[in-house]
């Protein structure tokens, strides 16, 4: 059985997602072992600043015609409205070349192996339900159901999958809930104005556990850390990471966060790619 680790990278205006791939890659390799593939409508960009990447295979996809935005936020104080191409997700299962496939977000940044327990084990599906916000005083409730009156929230931003029917069936409902997601929004009354994979995974998930809390998702090992993005990394070394993280209920203001041999997600991807790029992150 092959295993690999597949990461989505679609640039837009100011986010250099391929920049983020690309170091989220070097971590999977170095703290599991395994070889990453790139799924991308930038592979011209990727082989002409990238020309020396480590990727296992470049896969290309077409760039989304129906484009999203969003507001991506810098810390507290920053904000740009940007295009956000997240509609490829639920294709995983037709394009991954692995028969197990780690996925991540290219935000996702790997400081410990892990994962390797869940690259050895047969469960068709894994992905994270529980959370840790860096913040810890922060409101967190929006992670933890789709709505405070409904059904449990998960992450889509790592999750780990055996190709087989069974999975394919769900990634299959994924594509169902997306193109019907008017529907699906008003049914489970999402509160959203863009469409977000986390939540159609959470719907799916619900359908194919028989509308029960548990079955069909085995839970990832440890917690979906994650610093938001009006939090700012500030410097990561080896397996160590800072960050500056919103201050409850004064904004601009900031407390000071480390974390060590934690995999943490940073939504902050501007901070993220100033620190790849060698600087601080501020």
């Amino acid at each position: 059985m092959t295993t690999g680790a597949l990461i989505f990278a679609q640039n837009n205006a100011s986010i250099d997602y391929v920049k983020l791939a690309t170091f989220a890659a070097s971590r999977i390799e170095k703290y599991l072992n395994i070889p990453v593939s790139i799924v991308t409508d930038s592979t011209d960009y990727l082989l002409s600043v990238y020309p020396d990447h480590k990727f296992d295979q470049i896969i290309e996809i077409q760039t989304e015609k129906n484009i999203q935005e969003k507001n991506f936020y810098d810390g507290s104080l920053s904000t740009k409205r940007l295009q956000w191409k997240n509609f490829a997700r639920s294709t995983v299962y037709d394009l991954t070349p692995y028969d197990r496939t780690l996925v991540i977000d290219s935000d996702y940044v790997l400081n410990s192996s892990i994962l390797k327990s869940a690259l050895e084990n047969n469960y068709d599906f894994q992905i994270y339900r529980n959370s840790f916000d860096l913040a810890y005083e922060r409101n967190s409730a929006d992670f933890q159901r789709i709505n405070q009156y409904s059904i449990p929230f998960y992450w889509a931003t790592a999750f780990v999958f055996q190709k087989n029917t069974i999975t394919q069936a769900f990634f299959d409902l994924v594509t169902y809930i997306k193109e019907n997601w008017v529907y699906f929004k008003l049914l489970y009354n999402i509160n959203s104005s863009t469409f977000r994979n986390d939540y159609a995974f959470s719907i799916a998930i619900h359908i194919m556990n028989g509308k029960h809390l548990e079955g069909f998702a085995i839970e990832l090992p440890g917690k979906m850390i994650f610093a938001a993005d009006t939090d700012i990394l500030i410097s990561a070394d080896d397996s160590k990471m800072k960050f500056l993280t919103q201050k409850k209920n004064y904004l601009g203001e900031y407390i000071v966060a480390k974390t060590t041999d934690l995999d943490v997600h940073v939504m902050n991807k501007m901070s993220l790619s100033r620190f790849i790029d060698g600087g601080s992150g501020v």
